[in-house]
This record gives structure tokens, sequence and C-alpha cells, in this order.
């Protein structure tokens, strides 16, 4: 009695600890985290603890192998594996966690034994030297294997009913097959290419998790360790846990299985068909299983019924199949009545949101309906205990259903985003006093933010600098395209003061200092800094079982390079990489040195090409941009740099060297700016220089660095000869001639062109004006009380100060004879051009005390 006391206070306090957890996400921090983690002890538990159940898991899998061959065994081996432990698995990936299941199944377990034993199979790689086969995404297995795994699991389904059900001879030979082509792929392929790749199982548990478990963790935050969820791991020679991934999958789900949820809403390749498939499946199995005679391979070709004369050979397959396409057909109209429902209500990315939804909704009743039919106690609890399981079930599952029907990606990468801005703020000044006793780490997304605005001590040169600490981390592991990054940061940017033109900044400082960064795709990205995360800490291993200070060459022994290459020939890593990643090893002051230098070097370079710029710029103003754009990069990077170089003892660099290299090296550089609208500049510039297209320079691809509007006009070559004088106009005025082609763009965006006749009176004398003008094209005349004259023409200005000031116009202006081009600055834009344009404030601030001085005389 007091037994089943216990049980039920156990399922109580973990529904409640279910129904907790809905609030642990951006809006909410009333879940004790310690608990949580308690409850979810088995993401913890040690390697060497998780092979101990997995032998053991995989001895009772021999043991019923041998039941099923052993004649005369008093055992049902037939009903405990179908009736117990294949719903028993699913009932802990539906109600527990993915990441306990895939840490302890045998298949996997076996399917890892040939790498356990460096047995793998190799080929020739890059640069002749023998790699470890791994699947490639572009191949047919990379692009067409969840086709595959669910055309094997309707297989399955088929000759269980068929044959497998209760004929343990069947069942025998098929779990011995299915050991056999385990280990076969284990061998074949490096990483985990049989649950990714080739079991049946591996869809349907993608189906059952979904976003999260009810008990699942998230690898995306106040997460401490790289090692997370189910992600591959191997206990080192001297007992250390470290990470055994080598990026066999994109998005996988051992790593981050929310992140796969999102990034697999759209574009993976049979997935929306197998997951709309399931519910459908489940139902026509379990009616097709309670058919008498189904699974005694004697009635395989015996009629489905009377009623239905079918061969069940035939019969099987074909109302499977007609299940999953009805199960399919019913999900899709449900996503599109959503989706015209969430477009009623005018949401963004309706078509996103009815996918998820419908998806969770699919996950939610597929679950339910398997455990109405299935129950993995077989009736040792009684009937009233399997009843209370399907309601457990329900109540779990619905909890699950209610936390994530609220969130969506955006939510999800919000939390990323303050996750990694969390860990950048741990060292500020002043963090103690603005969190009141609270954890850094206690703090949820909205108050992450808030306390970045709060805290006093962040400046600009600060908040760049966690700023691209942040981009780095998120563009390394892929969840960041840094393409479309200026909005999915918007908020961060925002936090710490920063703007459009120091986002770019800081990607121009993330690139130098990471060159390929911006290259790649998340996904690659992703991949690589797994791959390289793994192989460091192999390295790592090696090095202190072997007693090294590095890995000086001189030092290793032949052993000692033997285990290096074969680690090498298991990372996946190209040359580059590789050779990277051993450096990082070597001496620390030389490598260390050796890169400095490169980038010293590169700045040195830079700067001498926005020398050539300033240079180019006295015949074409609209170089100016391209120049600013240049010293506004090697500013931070200059600043960056000398930092490490004073603390390496080395002098600082000059912020100007002699001009070096051509325009065209300079612009070939720009072109590849993070900021579109530079490259746009590019553009334009070539189209002014070389009016024959077919003279043109062949730009390079800007794969991955996003676009613009005004990018896209100039690859169309829509020129504005008008705005490209206003441009000129604005270049020539000392209140612009810092700003960047963006802010350029900006700032045209936001005035109007306007064309006056000749002699047209444009402003009168004493009257107050709410606007700038900037001569764009032909002349001004201004006139006094006097009767005196002055004669502005192109990139001169008018009524500056007047705006800031609030006076009235001292002197009438008159469009000359042949008329004139204006360009009309509105004051409400002040503010903004204030702060992105010192020249803008210094102008101002002198002409003010030009204008101050003479009445200060009288």
């Amino acid at each position: 009695m007091t037994n089943k006391i216990l049980f039920r206070n156990n399922i109580s306090q973990y529904i409640h600890l279910c129904y907790r957890s809905i609030h642990c996400d951006s809006t909410s921090s009333l879940i004790d985290i310690n608990v949580l983690k308690a409850m979810q002890s088995f993401d913890i538990w040690s390697e060497n603890k998780m092979r101990i159940i997995r032998w053991s898991l995989l001895s009772g899998w021999g043991v019923l192998i041998l039941s099923l061959l052993w004649p005369g065994v008093d055992i049902n081996s037939n009903r405990l594996f179908w009736g117990s432990v294949v719903p028993g698995g699913l009932l802990i990936i539906a109600v527990i966690s993915h990441e306990l299941w895939r840490r302890v199944c045998p298949l996997a377990f076996v399917s890892q034994l040939a790498r356990a034993l460096d047995k793998q199979r190799r080929k020739p790689g890059r640069g002749g030297k023998p790699e470890v086969v791994k699947v490639q995404p572009d191949s047919w297995l990379g692009r067409h294997h969840i086709e595959l795994q669910w055309s094997l699991l309707i297989a399955g389904l088929c000759l269980r009913l068929l044959a497998v059900n209760n004929h343990p001879l069947a069942l025998a030979i098929l779990l011995l097959g299915t050991l056999a082509a385990a280990m076969t792929v284990g061998w074949a392929y490096g990483g985990k290419t049989w649950c990714q790749y080739i079991c049946p199982m591996g869809p349907v548990q993608q189906v059952l998790t979904a976003a999260r478990s009810p008990l699942g963790t998230t690898a995306h935050v106040n997460n401490t360790s790289r090692i997370t969820q189910s992600m591959c791991r191997t206990v080192s020679r001297d007992g250390h846990e470290q990470s055994a991934c080598v990026a066999c999958q994109r998005n996988c789900m051992d790593i981050d299985a929310e992140r796969s949820f999102w990034e697999n809403l759209q574009g993976k390749r049979g997935l929306d068909w197998a997951w709309s498939s399931y519910l459908g499946l489940i139902i026509s199995f379990f009616n097709l299983l309670r058919i008498e005679g189904s699974g005694n391979p004697a009635n395989a070709l015996s009629p489905l019924t009377a009623t239905f004369p079918v061969p069940r050979l035939i019969a099987y397959p074909a109302v499977l199949s007609l299940s999953a396409l009805i199960s399919v057909g019913t999900f899709r109209l449900i996503e599109r009545a959503l989706n015209h429902y969430y477009n009623l209500q005018i949401r963004s990315e309706s078509h996103k949101r009815a996918r998820q939804h419908t998806r969770q909704l699919s996950t939610f009743l597929a679950i339910n309906t398997f455990f109405f039919f299935s129950n993995p106690f077989q009736g040792i609890i009684g009937e009233l205990g399997d009843t209370l399981l399907r309601y457990i079930v329900l109540a779990l599952t619905a909890i699950s259903l209610f936390r994530g029907w609220k969130r969506d990606h955006a939510v999800y990468k919000r939390e990323s985003t303050s996750d990694n801005l969390r860990k950048k703020l741990k060292d500020l000044p002043g963090l103690d006093e603005a969190l009141d006793g609270r954890s850094l780490m206690a703090l949820t997304p909205d108050e992450v933010f808030t306390l970045v605005k709060a805290l006093p001590a962040i400046g600009q040169q600060k908040g760049q600098q966690i700023y691209a600490e942040v981009l780095t981390e998120m563009l390394q592991s892929g969840r960041l395209n840094h393409a479309t990054a200026l909005l999915e940061v918007e908020e961060l940017r925002h936090s710490l003061g920063l703007s459009q033109d120091d986002h770019h900044l800081v990607l121009s400082l993330v690139s130098e200092k990471n060159p390929g960064l911006l290259n790649g795709a998340s996904f690659e990205r992703q991949t690589d800094e797994l791959r390289r995360d793994a192989a460091r800490e192999q390295i790592e291993e090696l090095i202190r079982v072997n007693g090294l200070d590095g890995l000086t060459p001189g030092q290793l022994t032949a052993t000692a390079k033997a285990e290096l290459e074969l680690l090498r020939q298991g990372s996946g890593l190209d040359k580059n990489d590789w050779e990277e990643c051993l450096k990082s090893f070597g001496a620390k002051s030389s490598w260390k040195q050796e890169r400095l230098e490169k980038l010293s070097e590169r700045c040195r370079w830079k700067t001498g090409l926005q020398a050539t710029l300033i240079k180019a710029a006295e015949q074409e103003p609209l170089y100016i941009p391209l120049a600013n754009c240049l010293n506004q990069r090697q500013k931070l990077l200059r600043h960056d740099l000398n930092a490490t170089r004073k603390a390496s003892g080395l002098d600082p660099l000059p912020e100007s060297f002699e001009a070096t290299g051509s325009t065209e090296e300079a612009l070939n550089l720009l072109w590849l700016d993070p900021c579109p609208d530079t490259a746009g500049w590019v553009l334009m510039l070539d189209q002014l220089e070389h009016t024959d297209r077919s003279a043109q320079p062949i730009r390079a691809t800007r794969d991955n660095l996003g676009t613009s509007k005004f990018l896209e006009e100039q690859q169309r070559s829509e020129l504005d000869l008008e705005m490209r004088q206003c441009f000129r106009a604005l270049l020539k005025a000392p209140l612009f001639n810092d700003l960047t082609p963006e802010g350029i763009l900006w700032l045209t965006n936001k005035g109007q062109i306007i064309h006056t006749s000749t002699e047209e009176l444009i402003v009168q004398k004493g009257d107050t004006i709410d606007y700038m003008l900037v001569i764009v094209m032909g002349t001004v005349e201004l006139i006094n009380d006097l009767g005196q004259k002055q004669i502005l023409s192109c990139g001169e200005t008018i009524g500056e100060l007047d705006v800031i000031v609030g006076t009235p116009q001292r002197m009438s202006g008159r469009a000359g004879k042949e008329g004139a081009l204006l360009f009309t600055i509105n004051a409400v834009i002040f503010d903004e051009l204030l702060r992105r344009s010192p020249s803008f404030t210094r102008g101002l601030i002198k002409e003010l005390a030009e204008r101050i001085a003479p009445a200060k005389s009288h």
C-alpha cells in the first residue's frame, strides 16, 4: 500500500513539474531550475553509467533473442517485445525525453562499436590522406533519408502484420538482422549514421518529440557545457567526458531538438509527409492487427476478410498506404485552415505558424492514439492502472502542447541571443548592484535585455565588443545567419545602444578575426564548429595522457604521432582547419604572435587602401563614402589590435599610412563588405568609370552576404543621374563628408529633391523654416537688407543653423538664372543626423560660434 501511495505521489509531482515547466520560457522564471535539473538527471548522467545501462539493455536484447530461438521456453517473447519493449521506448520518448532514449538505445550502441574499436571504413580524402567516410548532405542518402526511413517503417509494419508479430523465429531473424545492419552501417559511415539516416524509428522520434518532450532539457539556454542533450560523447583515458560529435547531420536533434524542429519546419525533404501520415499509420495498423490471423506467416495469402477478399500480402500495404494518404490530406487541410485564420488575424509568418501548430497537434494526437491501443505494462498494474497511465500520457502531452503552442522560432532565437549576452555580462562593473542579489543565470530574456540598458558602464566601444563576441558565438554555432542578422539581433543592438552602422562595423571586425565565418551557410558553420570542438578536446586528451606541454614536433613520440593521425582521420576537418587546430596547441606565444602580425599587416594594407581612396576622391567625390567606410572598419579593428599589441609589448599601429594599392583593389575589398549598400556603391562607381558595360570589372559573387534595395538597383543598372548628382552635392558639403554609403542613402531617403525655376523665391527674409537646403545643381542668390548678394553653388547649404536655433531667416534667397535643383532635409531627422555624422555636429557648432562671436563684439 505504501508503495502505491509513493508511486501516486511521484506521478503527481511529475505532472506538477511538467505543468510548471510551461513557464520556463521567455516570459517567466517561476520554475525552480534546480528541481527541474534533478528530475532531468538522465541528461547529466555520466557516460560510464550510461554505458552500463546500454550493456544491460543489449544483454537483455540478447536474452530475448535466445528465448525466441530456444524451443520450449515458457515466455511469450513476441508479446514481451511488441507489447512492452517497443511501447516502452516510445513512452520514454513521448513522456520523458528523447535524450534518455537516444543515449541508451541498444541499436545506437551497437552501431558505435566499430568507432569504439577504431575499425571504421576509411577512404582517401582531401590531400590523399585516409578519412572516415561520412554521409554527405548532397548525396542521395543525405537528401532522401527520411523517405528511406519511412519506407522501412511501413515495410516493418507490413512484415509484423504478415509474419513477425506471432512467430518467434521470424522475430529472432528480424532482430538479428537489425543488429547486423546497425553494426554494418556503423562500420561503413562515421557518426550516428544508423540513427540519423537508416533507422525507421529516427523520424518517429522527431514526430514524438516535436520541439521538446515534457521533461526535455533546453540546449540553447542555461547550458554550461559544450555537450548537450543526447549529443555523442566519449570518455578519455584519464576519465574526462568529451564530445565525440563529427557533425554527421545538419540540425541534429541530439544536439538541440528544439532548433532541429524550427530549422526543419520547412525544406526538409519527406519530413512533412512523415509527420502528417503517422497518425493514419497508427490507426490502420492497430485495427489490422486485431483481425484474426494477423502476424502469422501461414495466413499471408489468405483473404483479409470475407467482405474484402484481397490477399493479406497485398491488403496490408494497401490499407496502410491509403490510411497514410488520408492522414496527410487531413492535416494539410488543417494547416490551410490555420494559415487562413492567422492571415485574417494579420499574424507574421502565418504559414510557418500554421505548419508549427499542425505538427504539434499531429504529435499530440499520434501519442495519445498509440497509447489508446497499446499499453507497455501489459495489464500488470491492472485495468485501473492502464487507464491511469493513459490519462497521465494525455495530461503530460496536453501540457507539452500548451507550452509549445505559444512559442515560435523568434522566441527561440531571442532566448538564444539573451543566453549568449548573459555570458558576456558576467565581469561588467556595477553588475552586482543592478542585479540586487539575484543570479544572472536566473534572469529571463526580457530581464537580460533590460539589464543591459540599465547598466551605466557600457559605452559604445564596450557595447561593440560585447556585440562582436555574441555575434561570433552565434555565427560559429550556426544559430545566426549574418545576411539576416541585422533584424534577428535588432533587440540586442538597441539594448547596447548601437546603430545599423555599428552592426556592419562589428561584422567587418568579426570577419577579419575569423576569416570565412561570413561565407558559409549557417548549417556549415555549425558543422565546422562542432568538428573543431571535438577535435580540440581529443587533442587536449592526447597532450594530457602523454604528459606533453603542447604539440611541439620534437616532443611527439611515434605512438603520439600515430594517435594524432587517427584523430585527424576521424575529425572530418579539412587541411586548413586541422592545421589551425594544431597551431592552437603549439608554442602559444609564437602562434598568437603570428596571428597578431597577420591581422596587423592586413590592417596596414587596408589603411593604405583608405589613403588611396581619399586621393581618388579629390577627382571624384563619390569615393569619399567608401574611404569613410574603410576608416570606420579600420578604426574598430585597430583599437582591438592595439590592445593586444600593448599586452604583447608591441608599438600601437599608426592611424594613417601612405597610399598603397589601387582603387580597384579597394573596390574589390569593399564589394565583399557585410553592408550591401557599400557593395551597391561599388557597382555605382563601376558604372560611372566604365560606361561600356562590357568593360566593367567582373566582381566575385556575394554568397550569403545579404542584399538591399540599392544594391539590387545597381545590379540592374538603374542609374538615377539626378540622385547621383545629389550624392556629389552632399559629399561636397563639409557637414556630410564623413558619411558612409549607408549613411548617405539613409539621408537621401529621408530628404526630398525639389526643382525651382528661374529666380524663383526659395526663402524669404524673416521666415522661420523647419528644414535645411543643399544646392545640388544651379545657383542660389542670397540678398540682405543692404542689397548685398551672395552666390551659393553645388554643395553649399542654407538654413542648417536656423533650424537648430529657431531664428528667422536673415536673408532672402532666389534661384539663379538657370533655376536650381535643391535637396531638403527636414528638422525631424536632425537628431539622428547628429548621431550619425560627427562632421555635421562639428559644422553646426563651428557655424554657431561664428555667429555668436560678432554678436559678442557688439
